[in-house]
């Protein structure tokens, strides 16, 4: 029902962790993962487990793959295998300059659904048995924007692959003249088109993206639409989970899955769980040379850091937290479990354990 989107430097491993400890079920997404980095780091033994970390705790993770060459994008999907993914998603709707510009793939893509229909062929044929393959996408790009554009995409996709789950992100993306932040918020939303390929492509399932930011929008979206649309089986948010993770996510479970508990019973609950996590992961890849454990303390400090958004004080413990980084993050006896030992005096006892 609730997929939290593939997010750069923000859906990492630990992301991942702590999103899971707030819900069993909400489906989450690696960070884009780029076919050819992946291929050239398998090369390197053990590297590749920086980009492919699947930490058994977040069970139920789509990774997203970024690329445009289907060879590349099957090698990448057959290194993956083992990680034990429960589906392997191609990037057909990211506007960044980095990935639809200089390295044509990204929403580049929608203007070539022949292509995307090869690579997806690609991918399902290195794919575990029974593993989804799966696409994300925009409605339109540039001026290949109208519904018949985008059912063209669909069919084409659906004809050269057995690719038949679809994450439509409702905006079409412009790649010249608006930034990536720019291309989430100024081309309108038409979450009507995303109903409407659900109607006029029965044998998919399409799950909607853009504007979304609440329990009650998934509900909404789930329930609700355009009367002569087809139903919508999921919802997917992005930036809200960074920026409020606690507000979307620590009720899902009971909220949207009709569960009898959420995993974590307040934010105490939680932080307490997350800090054995930590400890036990940073410094599993090394120390750098300029004094840093892989991953460092910060590292892990970084998905939780709009933990107490809405909450008084929060800016206040914020601060604390990096000051106590910029002096001992380097050092050896450092722990997540000390670092909120020393920070949470700002906050109060009241919004630390409530539910």
């Amino acid at each position: 029902a609730l997929s939290v989107a593939p997010m750069m430097e923000y859906t990492t491993p630990h992301f991942r962790v702590m999103a899971r400890l707030m819900s069993r079920r909400v489906m989450l997404w690696t960070e884009m993962e780029v076919d050819q980095t992946v291929t050239h780091s398998a090369r390197d033994g053990d590297r590749v487990d920086k980009f492919l970390d699947y930490p058994a705790a977040t069970f139920g993770t789509v990774l997203q793959l970024g690329g445009s060459t289907p060879e590349y994008l099957g090698r990448a999907t057959a290194i993956a295998a083992p990680y034990g993914y429960d589906e392997i998603n191609l990037n057909s709707g990211c506007p960044s300059p980095k990935v639809a510009g200089k390295g044509c793939f990204g929403a580049a893509l929608m203007a070539e659904p022949g292509l995307v229909a090869e690579c997806l062929a690609a991918m399902a044929e290195n794919a575990p048995e029974g593993t989804p393959v799966s696409v994300k996408c925009r409605i339109g790009v540039d001026d290949v924007d109208s519904y018949d554009d985008l059912c063209d995409y669909v069919e084409r996709i659906v004809a050269g692959s057995s690719t038949r789950r679809f994450y439509v992100h409702a905006r079409k993306a412009l790649l010249a003249g608006l930034s990536p932040a720019e291309n989430r918020t100024v081309p309108p939303l038409k979450h009507e088109w995303a109903y409407a390929l659900a109607r006029d492509f029965p044998e998919c399932e399409f799950h909607l993206n853009g504007g979304l930011k609440t329990l009650n929008d998934v509900k909404n979206v789930l329930k609700r639409g355009p009367e002569d649309g087809g139903p919508i089986v999921g919802a997917m948010i992005g930036r809200q989970a960074h920026a409020d993770p606690w507000g979307l996510l620590s009720a899902a479970d009971t909220t949207l899955f009709g569960e009898a508990s959420n995993p974590s019973a307040s934010r105490r609950d939680f932080l307490n769980k997350y800090a054995v996590y930590a400890d036990e992961t940073i410094g599993r890849y090394g120390t750098a040379k300029d004094g840093y454990r892989i991953p460092s303390v910060r590292h892990m400090m970084h998905p939780i850091q709009n933990l107490f958004h809405g909450c008084a004080n929060n800016k206040a413990w914020r601060r604390l937290v990096e000051e106590d980084l910029q002096k001992r993050s380097k050092h050896p006896d450092t722990t997540v479990r000390s670092v909120l030992d020393a920070t949470l005096i700002a906050i109060s006892d009241e919004d630390l354990d409530a539910p």
